[in-house]
């Protein structure tokens, strides 16, 4: 049984490895079983999912033929809905074929697709910032606007919600120093040196890069020992939330077993087999990665002309763009898999900062394109008042429905003053001086 801490008993018997656990059809059937694949099945298969596979193609023929730029991002942007479902349904149903080592590599890259992608135009196009922007505005989204979407939708008609305080709250203070990691090159330019008289004391562009380059190599290095922490030494700790949302949705489900209509059942939990799922993969990535470069041409031709801001990349590709990922989050936590919810908004944040973000500063790196950490003063700092505002509120392992909804709150006034806020320019990082 497990303790209040969280643990395993001493007299519970050893889990099973992996490989003998989905040994059997029936096991790997059992495999999906986890609410969230299944709440993203359903999201897939919805009819309004399948309308939006259409924005696809118009999104993409929008761009080469040279449509309004406005019309351009908005259609590429719808287009990103049902991509995202297809990509995320994919790696859930590669899960089995490549094992859990691999299989986090690939949520951590492919599952973050929009930041990735975003991010790797971006740079090539030597425009770094926009990169800064859709990474903070997918972290404000996780832990202000889901996390307190759960706890509002989820706690509405609950006094108090648990979860698991020992796990939560070493994933929160992780994120909390990667936060701050992220942040630190801003920190640089922004609070000098008090000796203003010596030239010396002025922070120069290589040293930016230089700090930049090792905070990111160091964060890599985070990643990779995460990774151990999570699929090695302490995998129990991940393991026993997930078979208890496992076995909870098999419980509920279990009258499909009982008629005895397996090949039915087998169906509604999978879309694809390992080999089209492959397949789908790769279409979803490739058709995602066409409607970024749009998205990032469009929005850049319209704040050339000075007539937007960085409002767009802050806060509508994040939100539109993953929306399928936060939909499913939000229902596997009204239906009472909180922990569960709670410990995928963590993963997928610090997936963000522990992966995506560095691997994206050493590939500028590469290409020969000056991208580094230092992000605008006013995107870092409401990066790291989320981080504040999260951690707290999940520390003691409960919450209510009043979190939930100051939380949602804090993302919308937040949302308001990135809409009035001038943006910096998306063209060129801010000046530093040249050495």
């Amino acid at each position: 049984m497990e303790g209040p801490s969280g643990t395993l008993a001493e007299s519970d018997p050893p889990t099973p490895p992996p490989s003998e656990r989905v040994s059997s059809p029936t096991a790997a059937l059992h495999g999906r079983t986890n609410p969230f694949h299944m709440a993203i099945m359903r999201i897939g298969r919805h009819p309004v999912s399948k309308a939006l596979a259409g924005f696809v193609l118009l999104g993409l023929l929008s761009g080469l033929l040279g449509w309004p730029r406005q019309l351009v991002f908005w259609l590429n942007l719808v287009a990103l809905v049902p991509l995202m479902a297809i990509i995320t349904i994919a790696i859930t149903e590669l899960s089995h074929t490549l094992g859990p080592l691999l299989h986090e590599l690939l949520k951590s890259t492919l599952g973050n697709s929009v930041e990735l992608m975003v991010g790797l135009v971006s740079a090539q196009m030597g425009q770094g910032r926009i990169f800064h922007s859709v990474v903070v505005g997918s972290i404000l989204c996780y832990a202000l606007l889901v996390l307190g979407s759960c706890f509002l939708i989820s706690g509405y008609d609950k006094e108090h919600l648990q979860f698991d305080r020992t796990l939560t709250s070493i994933m929160s203070s992780l994120m909390m120093m990667v936060c701050i990691s992220l942040v630190l090159p801003g920190v640089m330019v922004t609070f000098p040196s008090l000796d203003t008289l010596s030239i010396s004391a002025v922070v120069t562009s290589h040293e930016v890069q230089m700090v930049s380059y090792g905070i990111a190599l160091i964060l890599l290095g985070l990643f990779g020992v995460f990774l151990l922490f999570q699929l090695k030494s302490h995998a129990a700790l991940f393991r026993i939330a997930e078979e208890t949302a496992e076995s909870h949705y098999s419980g509920t489900s279990g009258d499909h077993h009982a008629d005895g209509n397996e090949a039915q059942t087998r169906h509604e939990r999978t879309m694809f087999t390992p080999r089209s799922a492959g397949a789908a993969l790769f279409i979803g990535v490739a058709c995602l990665t066409g409607c970024v470069v749009h998205i990032v041409n469009s929005v850049n031709a319209a704040l050339e002309r000075g007539t937007g801001t960085s409002f767009p990349i802050l806060v509508w590709v994040p939100l539109v763009g993953n929306v399928t990922k936060y939909l499913t989050i939000v229902i596997i936590s009204r239906q009472g898999h909180v922990e569960v919810a709670v410990r995928n908004i963590l993963n997928s944040i610090l997936r963000l900062t522990l992966l995506v973000a560095p691997t994206l500063v050493l590939m500028g790196w590469s290409l020969g394109q000056s991208v580094t950490l230092q992000m605008d003063n006013f995107e870092a700092t409401m990066l790291f008042l989320a981080a504040m505002v999260m951690s707290h509120v999940i520390h003691e392992g409960r919450a209510n429905y009043f979190d939930g909804l100051m939380l949602c709150g804090t993302y919308i006034i937040t949302g308001v003053a990135f809409y009035v806020c001038p943006s910096v320019s998306t063209t060129k990082d801010i000046a530093v001086v040249n050495t």
